[in-house]
């Protein structure tokens, strides 16, 4: 009996050898995300082996000034080496050895995934590009998800594309949305809290804190952008916004949805430091709203609201009792109305900032699309 057994196994170990397969990536952008995303692949390398038959091996990784790339892998140390510049500053074209950005496509191969972790406007035709050429891609960086609908709906339709980091850094709130249309479910609206800055400050006003302090401590936390109108403006939850829409089936553009920012139009102007200082003159007004909005049985939240004629991205008051409203700090939440959940809306919440939540949705999309990648090799 112990003999068979040794068999069995040992022909299970050949099996499961020859399901795994090797996942070619290649990262632009080594900022915050992209940093936490190669420290995830090396710490979890052998478990998503055991796990999923997926080993990752990162190719190449690049910053706006260069790349550095190894066509057999990059080894741990040299991934170490990288990762060490860039949290002191430095860039990979300082690096030796280090390539044009250009030079990166000399690995680019069919069955290769690249990942686009930077806030670039001019990756687009890269990606595109990628994926007509039989390469997977995942995106944590919006903007080309924003694009004109017809230059960006190859990234919502194509089976080897993922986005997931998105919208809720790691909430599983696009492959939520995919799943009920893939069960015959129609989405009929969507109302999200998706901006983990915007959501700290309004619970510290909420608590009694003034604005202009709770935007001071966020800023030098590091929560906020260098410039804090970056998040204060609503820009960035109307491309979620947008981002939602489009995965719903709603091929929305940016100006379908009017944003409401949480700073009057006489400050956008000033200098940083300047702007900082003037927020003082908000206090009242956003002390007075919290107050009113607590004497009504609601919560102050900026949200982001889509549904197929179009959408909106400002401050509103909901009802207590809601989720949206029990949230506190950096947490985020998607609320889905539809067809299957008519009386009480699906919920997504969790934690929805941080480099390391954001890099974990990145990674969950690579291994989703290897998988499909291995798929269509058969």
């Amino acid at each position: 009996m112990p003999v068979v057994f040794s068999f069995v196994m040992n022909v299970w170990e050949v099996i499961m050898a020859r399901k795994s397969a090797v996942a070619p990536v290649i990262l632009l952008g080594l900022g915050k995300v992209g940093r936490a995303l190669v420290n995830l692949v090396i710490a979890g390398r052998d478990q998503l082996e055991e796990r999923r038959g997926i080993m990752i091996r990162l190719l190449g990784v690049a910053d706006s000034t260069g790349a550095f790339v190894n066509p057999d892998g990059l080894t741990d140390p040299e991934l170490g080496y990288i990762l060490s510049s860039k949290s002191e500053g430095g860039t990979i074209s300082e690096l030796p050895g280090s390539l044009s950005l250009g030079e990166i496509t000399a690995v680019l191969r069919p069955g290769t995934i690249v990942v686009d972790a930077t806030a670039s406007e001019t990756t687009s035709p890269m990606l595109i590009a990628a994926l007509a050429n039989g390469c997977g891609v995942v995106l944590a960086n919006k903007r080309p998800l924003v694009l004109p609908w017809e230059e960006a709906k190859v990234f919502y339709t194509h089976p080897c594309a993922g986005y997931e980091a998105t919208v809720g850094a790691g909430l599983p709130v696009i492959s939520t949305l995919r799943a009920l249309l893939d069960t015959g479910d129609r989405i009929t609206a969507i109302d999200g809290l998706v901006s983990g800055t915007l959501g700290y400050l309004l619970s510290e006003v909420e608590d009694g804190t003034p604005y202009s302090v709770a935007l001071s401590r966020a800023h030098a936390s590091g929560y906020t952008e260098p410039d804090p109108r970056d998040d204060l403006s609503g820009m960035d939850v109307a491309r979620k916004g947008v981002i939602l829409a489009r995965t719903a089936g709603w091929p929305l553009e940016l100006d379908d949805l009017p944003v409401t920012p949480l700073y009057p139009p006489e400050l956008a102007a000033l200098p940083v430091q300047e702007f900082m200082r003037a927020a003082a003159r908000l206090d009242e007004e956003y002390a007075r709203k919290a107050a009113q909005a607590r004497s009504e049985g609601k919560a102050l939240r900026y949200l982001v609201r889509v549904s197929p004629t179009g959408g909106e991205v400002g401050l509103t008051a909901v009802d207590q009792g809601s989720a949206l409203a029990r949230l506190h700090g950096a947490e985020n939440a998607v609320v889905i109305k539809s067809e299957f959940y008519r009386e009480i809306p699906l919920s997504v919440c969790g934690p929805g900032a941080g480099p390391r939540v954001t890099a974990s949705g990145v990674l969950k999309d690579i291994t989703e699309i290897a998988i499909e990648l291995r798929k269509e090799k058969g």
